[in-house]
């Protein structure tokens, strides 16, 4: 987002700023830290970037790393990137590293981006199902160089269809200073702005018709065991995080969450769209669920406390 909010543009943000979600605490082997401790404070609440040319793509808009601090942390430990709420927006989450030429806190990310982690949809049944979590956790690959970097996590909804609605990215940096690394050269890289373009399949799906395969978007996977490779359409290039619900085969989309860390399973019909008709049997949408759009065919009834909020014609939600 360049320049400033609008009157009516940040009158909108305050009113609907629950609708959405932001990364904002980071767990390093074992230990969480406080809300945007290393973590790059941005300046738009929790809403997405939309502009594929804008730098805030890199770490969000308004993330100063000169007032964020960085932590050190060993190649081979752990992480968790913690959200203030769950995602629920369909869509990848993928895990990006960027090599600082000197401190992080100096680094502005114009340089090139590696991938670490995806989290893809799988496909099962005529159904596609993405894992939606509060928390996702990864590994600093153990070859990478010792030094300062950017890891940025990266959540697109690709809710909205391209191209009458526009894919959102939700994001955040923590400033890290790898030590006991290696000599690996980590690749391939990307540019940020650059990585994703408007022709990219995995930007322009339309979850909601025909969809049975996805390539997630930006640079293949890189791992220590010989490079990597883009996840294949059928499946994510590494596993979801761990969860007790069992994907549906039916063509309607049902949500089911499982407990500690909060993890939801959101299966998308991959038939055709029809007129939205509400199902018998009495049905009702958990919050933060799809509750209509256009090609709706699930419940449209929240449950109790939340009401269906209209998005866009694609989208509605329980809130």
């Amino acid at each position: 987002m360049k320049g400033f909010l609008t009157a009516a543009a940040l009158s909108l943000a305050v009113t609907d700023v629950s609708a959405h979600y932001i990364f904002q605490q980071l767990t390093v082997a074992g230990t969480k830290y406080p809300v945007n401790q290393y973590i790059r404070k941005n300046t738009n609440y929790n809403y997405p970037v939309t502009d594929l040319t804008s730098n805030d793509l890199r770490c969000n808009v308004g993330a100063d790393g000169s007032t964020t601090e960085t932590v050190t942390v060993k190649a081979g430990d752990s992480f968790t990137f913690t959200s203030d709420t769950a995602v629920y927006h369909q869509g990848p989450v993928s895990i990006y590293m960027s090599k600082a030429p000197g401190k992080a806190s100096d680094y502005d990310g114009s340089g090139g981006w590696f991938k670490i982690k995806d989290w893809g949809p799988t496909f099962s049944g005529g159904s596609a199902s993405w894992t939606l979590s509060d928390t996702y956790s990864a590994t600093i690959p153990t070859c990478i160089p010792s030094g300062d970097y950017l890891l940025r996590i990266q959540s697109l909804g690709i809710h909205n269809p391209w191209p009458a609605g526009i894919p959102q990215f939700y994001i955040a940096c923590a400033q890290i200073t790898v030590t006991n690394g290696g000599s690996g050269n980590p690749g391939p890289t990307a540019l940020i702005p650059g990585a994703f373009k408007e022709t990219d399949p995995g930007y322009t799906a339309n979850i909601y018709t025909n969809f049975n395969s996805y390539t997630v978007p930006g640079p293949a996977v890189f791992s220590c065991n010989g490079g990597g490779s883009n996840p294949s359409p059928s499946s994510s290039s590494s596993p979801a995080p761990a969860q007790s619900s069992t994907t549906s085969k039916a063509a309607t989309p049902t949500t089911t969450t499982t407990k500690a860390p909060t993890t939801t399973t959101l299966v998308t019909s991959t038939k055709a769209a029809t007129t939205s008709s509400a199902p018998s049997g009495g049905c009702t949408v958990a919050k933060w669920g799809q509750c209509g759009g256009q090609g709706w065919t699930g419940c449209t009834t929240c449950a109790s406390g939340s009401t269906c909020n209209k998005t866009n014609d694609y989208y509605s939600q329980c809130v």
